[in-house]
């Protein structure tokens, strides 16, 4: 009887002309202002006497898709309703990108706001989280790939959560980190796939303070040598008043339109020394253990 009305909804849903999945995403060309306007605002439940709002992107399917929470740096939209404009990471909710990702028809995408007074590498840890978990919980979002992005401070608070909730996160994308991997941090984090980006000429995130000393540890204690990457430079564009500190581009770009070429001495390595020709951000987080997912050719239903 239940999958009866489940067809004579899908049927009238047709007649109608309502669409039951979606709508498709914006070409890359489509431009930024176009993209961020397909995202929407929410927040996540109070913790510790506040909550994290943020901006979300949902993929247009039904099936479950891998989630990427993106953290800016100090000052990247910590006015409410301001994180969405202080990134190009809009770019990911583009088709382009979207069609880019391994085992699935989408990406789930979350900007995190660090609410004042706090930076995301101070910001309590509760309220990041559970801000994480609920949008995770009411979305059909594949719950083994939910990966961290964060910009400068925000790697560091990318960092303080894959650390002490190692097994709810698959991955860590460190940006200019202002954070160090140690090597107990190492040991927790082995398990993940791991992409540190930093220039040698970092003025801000100093690379033998940080990204090194992080990397070092990484290639003691990662189980899987091919799921941890470094990308390096001599020279990175100046932006923001901070030379050689706008790594961040490489990811919002996905190394695409030509971005590499605004960089001098660009490499990137995994874990064995083997240099990357073709990297991808999308299809190396996205890449390896998902949640698979059947159609029952009776109903039209999903199942894991």
């Amino acid at each position: 009887m239940f999958k009866r009305i489940v067809a004579v909804l899908l049927c009238i849903a047709v007649l109608l002309g309502v669409s039951v999945i979606p709508a498709s995403s914006l070409s890359y060309d489509a431009g930024m202002g176009a993209l961020r306007e397909q995202w929407e605002s929410g927040e996540g439940p109070s913790v510790v006497g506040f909550n994290i709002d943020y901006s979300y992107y949902v993929p247009a399917t039904t099936e479950p898709c891998p989630l990427f929470v993106f953290m800016g740096g100090a000052g990247n939209g910590t006015y409410e309703g301001k994180e969405l404009n202080a990134t190009d990471f809009p770019y990911w909710s583009s088709d382009e990108f979207q069609s880019s990702a391994v085992n699935t028809k989408g990406m789930y995408l979350m900007i995190l706001r660090s609410p004042l007074p706090f930076y995301f590498d101070t910001c309590p840890l509760e309220p990041m989280y559970e801000a994480i978990r609920d949008f995770a919980d009411t979305h059909n979002v594949d719950k083994k790939r939910i990966i961290l992005i964060g910009r400068c401070l925000g790697a560091s608070g990318a960092h303080r959560l894959a650390v002490n909730y190692p097994d709810y996160f698959s991955g860590v994308c460190y940006l200019c980190p202002r954070t160090r991997i140690s090597m107990s941090d190492a040991k927790t984090l082995s398990h993940m796939k791991i992409w540190i980006f930093n220039s040698y000429l970092d003025s801000y995130s100093i690379f033998p303070f940080y990204a090194l000393p992080s990397w070092i540890n990484l290639l003691l204690f990662t189980k899987v040598r091919k799921n941890v990457r470094f990308t390096t430079c001599v020279k990175a564009p100046r932006g923001g008043g901070i030379l050689n500190h706008e790594m961040c581009r490489l990811v919002e770009k996905n190394f695409t339109h030509d971005v590499e070429k605004d960089y001098t001495g660009l490499s990137t390595v995994d874990a064995m020394g083997k240099l990357i020709t073709k990297p991808d951000v999308i299809q190396f987080f996205t890449s390896g253990s998902y949640t698979r997912v059947s159609s029952s050719s009776e109903d039209g239903l999903l199942i894991d």
